[in-house]
């Protein structure tokens, strides 16, 4: 395969068609690589340890490759992205690390020095760019007790005030109570989650058309937060901050069918004691979601307060003009300023 063969590889950002606003502008949901990271954990990597994998067809996994051969300074140097930052309108990126490198599979004591090692990075760019650029944490989720001790040096030693989850960890799920603990100290700490998903790990049927990411993304993230709101993670911990990318997944937008059946099923009940979208109203969204009119749902439904402008930069499946997405979508001027910086900056805790 070449390049000929996709006459428009990879997302183009130009000058956004919006007016900047006078209020700062942070983007909440984009990735940051460290090959540093991927160079440490490479050698104990087998594919079975990442069953999501064998869901991407031939095509798919051609064409990212090829992709990201012409993308490595976006995911990699502040420099790079700064360009972009500056016609999209962009003041300053959340950094999350991208999810290929959570490495939940890592024993213990790697997954520590694979997480430094991006948390270094992280602070190296921050430090250059201390006006352009925040970060959240990367978890040993696998591990509690040990990603515990990581969150913890997260905001002591880097002054991370949130961090990355993905939508299972190596097939299991939230709701586990082996979690609690780490659930319990993000609330101590008053740290924020971000939910972003790897992607499925059952997608024997979502091997073709790049279903894996076009469905399976906000599918993981539904199925998710659906088992930690009925696993009782919000009764339990209801000061519990989360963020949930791609407009929260399917979730936000059917939470109807989910009340119904904890009216009329036994089997919904067992750790919650209220509807589940009262728990759901709690949780924040972003605005990768490509339609202004869910935007306008998102604040009606959930509140001006509850949503977070995202890109999901440097990756194809996310806006390249943020701000003239957003100025599609009727919102009051309060509403606009909340959810395109004030929101991030009280949630993470960021200086503007």
């Amino acid at each position: 395969m070449t390049t000929e063969w996709w006459p428009e590889l990879g997302p183009k950002w130009k000058p956004t068609t919006a007016t900047k606003p006078a209020t700062i502008v942070i983007d909440a949901h984009s990735h940051l690589s460290v090959p540093a990271s991927q160079e440490l954990a490479n050698p104990f990597f087998k594919p079975e340890m990442d069953p999501r994998s064998f869901f991407s067809p031939p095509e798919s996994i051609r064409y990212n490759k090829e992709l990201r051969a012409t993308q490595v300074d976006k995911f990699c140097e502040p420099e790079a992205r700064i360009e972009d930052m500056d016609k999209q309108g962009v003041d300053m990126q959340l950094l999350s690390i991208v999810p290929p490198q959570y490495f939940y599979w890592l024993d213990a004591e790697n997954a520590v020095r694979a997480c430094r090692i991006q948390h270094e990075r992280f602070a190296e760019v921050i430090a250059q760019y201390p006006t352009r650029f925040a970060a959240v944490a990367n978890l040993p989720m696998d591990h509690p007790s040990t990603a515990i001790e990581v969150m913890i040096e997260a905001q002591r030693d880097f002054g991370f005030h949130g961090f990355e989850i993905s939508g299972d960890v190596n097939g299991g799920d939230f709701d586990d109570r082996r979690y609690d603990p780490i659930w319990e100290k993000a609330v101590e700490l008053d740290m924020t989650i971000i939910m972003h998903p790897q992607g499925y790990t059952d997608g024997q049927r979502m091997d073709d058309y790049y279903l894996v990411n076009v469905v399976c993304m906000p599918l993981a993230s539904t199925v998710a937060v659906s088992r930690m709101i009925l696993g009782g993670v919000w009764e339990r911990f209801p000061d519990l901050k989360m963020m949930v990318v791609h407009g929260g997944g399917y979730l936000p937008f059917y939470f109807a069918r989910t009340d119904h059946a904890y009216t009329v099923r036994p089997e919904m009940r067992h750790h919650i004691s209220r509807k589940p979208s009262e728990y759901l109203h709690n949780l924040y969204f972003d605005t990768t979601v490509f339609e202004p009119k869910m935007v306008e749902y998102l604040v009606d439904e959930f509140g001006e307060d509850h949503v977070l402008l995202g890109t999901d930069y440097p990756f194809d499946m996310g806006p390249t003009d943020p701000l003239g997405f957003l100025a599609e979508a009727r919102l009051t001027e309060q509403a606009r300023q909340l959810v395109m910086g004030g929101n991030a900056a009280r949630l993470f805790k960021i200086e503007t």
